[in-house]
Order: structure tokens, then C-alpha cells, then sequence
């Protein structure tokens, strides 16, 4: 890909040094909402060329513990041995050994379960936390079937000690028949806004010590998110998002981390993915602010 993350050059970075690795995985898989998905990565990498290397909260460096772009991933015949694939390449990789903090870029949501098993298979006791509209808890569905975007939480309870879901507003017959009490303590956008305090010591309560972080952009609402694949009233807003981000790699040791369901739109309207590449520069901020002890 053409743009490294915040155009920082990779002969700038050593990648054994770097502490945060960017792995862009341009993946769309088969289902027509996620059509388009596969330049989402491009187009974070792209807005993110355009963004200041400095955090206007914290007056830090976001390049002080080194920030590494991997080439991307490569993209498989379809939703099973795109997996597999996804899967071998952080395990080769390394992409979750000590001293390294990977963030992926998608393309699709289904991108999160090869990466969530990879960092279960690393650390042993995970939970996973997923932002999104949708619940993703369907057993199989579509084309790509249990690989599909539509089925991530589901195999994320497969791998991951616990699974807790923040701005769900959305959900089938079969996933609520399935998991009625994890669809009945998703945090939702209502309670985010009654009771912020409340909402962290809750999401704190229901993780253990690693943590893995997923982001579907139709978490937000779509007035700050307009490019993904199924707009969802009633989402996130800016600030909310992130300060549950800092709270949650605050109070736990976050693993990982990825931001999906960038549907670029075209044209000028270009604010889902430099939304996603600020997105990704609050995480980088949290985490060396946790690494520094600052």
C-alpha cells in the first residue's frame, strides 16, 4: 500500500523496536453490504497521511515508541481460507508477542476472528470487547458462512474467556434466542449518555486482565460514521467512543486492537476514515501514555 500509517516511512522504523504494528488487511468477503470494504484500509492509511504525529490531549509524540505498517495480508479465493490466512500471518508475524501492540485496519469486521484466536492462542485468558451496531452472533450466515462478518462474536466465544458488546442496537431472532443474557448486558447508547460512570465500572467488571479490542465503525452514529456497510441510528458519538477507549486501556492491559467496516464513500466525503485514523491515534496515544507511566 501506498501510504505507511501517519506517513511515517518504515526505513524510520525498526519493526523489532516499533511497539505498534499496523496491519492493514483489505478484505471485504461476500456478502453486498460489505462491498467496498476492501479499500477501506487504504483509506485510513490515506486520511491518516493528512493527520499531525502529535495528540492535541496529551501534547505527546505519537511516533515515541515507534510505529511500524506492515505490508498488508493477502487477500484468499474466500471467506474459510481467508481466515486460515489471517490467522498464519499473525502467528508468523508475531503480532502478539511481548513489547508489540498490533492495530488492524479492515475492510470487513470478519477480519477480528482469526485475530482474536491468534491473541487467545498468545495469552491464554482473553476477553474480547466489540463496538459495533449489530451483534454479530449469528452461528453462520451468508456465503461465507461461520467466517462471515455477521458471525465474529460468535466465534470469539469459542476462543475468548469472556465476550462483552458496547452500542448494540441491532440484532436477529436467532441471535437473541441463542444469547439473550449477552444481547441483555450489551451497554448500550442510552446508557453511555445516562450514566458514563457506570458504563466503565460495568465494562471494567465484565473483562478480565487482556483485552481485545474491536471496532466496527457502525458503532458511531452515522452522522460521524456515514461509510459502512448498514448505517444504524442512534450510535456513538466522537467523544463517547473514545473515552470509553481510555478507560478501558487505562484500567486493563489491552492486547490489540482493530478498527473495520470502512466503506469509503467517495468524492469529498471522506470523514468515516480519517474518523477510523483518529480513531486509531487515540488508541496509540492510551497505550504509550500506559507504556510511559505519563
Amino acid at each position: 500500500m501506498k501510504n505507511p500509517f501517519l506517513n511515517f516511512e518504515r526505513e524510520s522504523a525498526d519493526p523489532d523496536e516499533a511497539l505498534f504494528h499496523i496491519v492493514p488487511i483489505p478484505y471485504a468477503g461476500s456478502d453486498p453490504s460489505c462491498k467496498g470494504m476492501e479499500f477501506g484500509a487504504e483509506a485510513i492509511l490515506a486520511a491518516s497521511a493528512r493527520l499531525p504525529r502529535v495528540d492535541s490531549s496529551s501534547r505527546r509524540s505519537l511516533t515515541r515508541f515507534g510505529v511500524y505498517t506492515q505490508e498488508p495480508i493477502p487477500i484468499e479465493v474466500n471467506a474459510r481460507e481467508q481466515t486460515a490466512a489471517i490467522e498464519k500471518a499473525a502467528i508468523e508475524r508475531e503480532l502478539f508477542r511481548p513489547r508489540r501492540f498490533p492495530i488492524a485496519l479492515g475492510g470487513s469486521r470478519s477480519i477480528s476472528g482469526p485475530l482474536i484466536r491468534a491473541a487467545a492462542d498468545s495469552y491464554g485468558e482473553l476477553s474480547v470487547l466489540q463496538f459495533s451496531a449489530r451483534a454479530a452472533l449469528r452461528d453462520s450466515y451468508g456465503e461465507d458462512g461461520k467466517d462471515s462478518h455477521e458471525s465474529v462474536m460468535a466465534r470469539a466465544l469459542e476462543a475468548a474467556s469472556e465476550v462483552a458488546l458496547v452500542g448494540t442496537r441491532s440484532f436477529s431472532e436467532e441471535e437473541l434466542e441463542r444469547f439473550p443474557q449477552l444481547i441483555d448486558a450489551a451497554v448500550t447508547p442510552e446508557q453511555i449518555e445516562d450514566n458514563f460512570d457506570r458504563v466503565v465500572e460495568t465494562i471494567l467488571w465484565k473483562t478480565g486482565v487482556n483485552v481485545y479490542i474491536t471496532f466496527d465503525m457502525d458503532a458511531f452514529d452515522p452522522s460521524a460514521a456515514p461509510g459502512v456497510g448498514t448505517p444504524e441510528p442512534g450510535g456513538l458519538t466522537w467523544r463517547q467512543a473514545v473515552r470509553l477507549l481510555e478507560a478501558v486501556v487505562a484500567g486493563k492491559s489491552v492486547v490489540g486492537f482493530d478498527v473495520a467496516g470502512v466503506k469509503p464513500l467517495g468524492g469529498n466525503n471522506v470523514v468515516t476514515e480519517f474518523t477510523a485514523a483518529r480513531l486509531v491515534c487515540k488508541i496509540i496515544n492510551a497505550v504509550s501514555q500506559k507504556k510511559g507511566g505519563f
